[in-house]
């Protein structure tokens, strides 16, 4: 039933958004696990490393994800927000502490699309 609710669900958005031809609904997520239609990455971990953390995503799913780090100033103890520009899709994504501030904690952002 709930497959069913679903497919109609996307079906009625694609003719109320003026999409034309049949619809088709997307396969659904297995129970094991298969996130292949998802556009978010999964499995993601993060940590700090050195004077700043590390993130890194084992599935990226069609999104991408990069580390952010929050440092503390060491004259006004001010928290600064640093993070890579670049996003990534595979791999592992580093983020230091800039001088004139240490470590304070760290973390992970995702976005769906690359």
């Amino acid at each position: 039933m709930q497959k069913l609710r679903g497919a109609l669900l996307a079906a009625s958005m694609m003719v109320a958004l003026g999409f034309q031809g049949t619809a088709a609904a997307a396969p659904a997520a297995t129970e094991a696990g298969d996130v292949s239609i998802m556009d978010w990455p999964t499995d993601c971990y993060y940590g700090k490393f050195s004077d700043g953390t590390q993130a890194e995503c084992e599935k990226s799913n069609g999104g991408s994800y990069k580390a952010v780090v929050i440092c503390t100033r060491y004259d006004n103890f001010e928290k600064v927000v640093h993070e890579p520009q670049l996003w990534r899709t595979s791999g592992i994504s580093y983020a230091f502490c800039p001088m004139g501030t240490f470590y304070s904690s760290s973390g992970i952002k995702t976005r769906a699309s690359s």
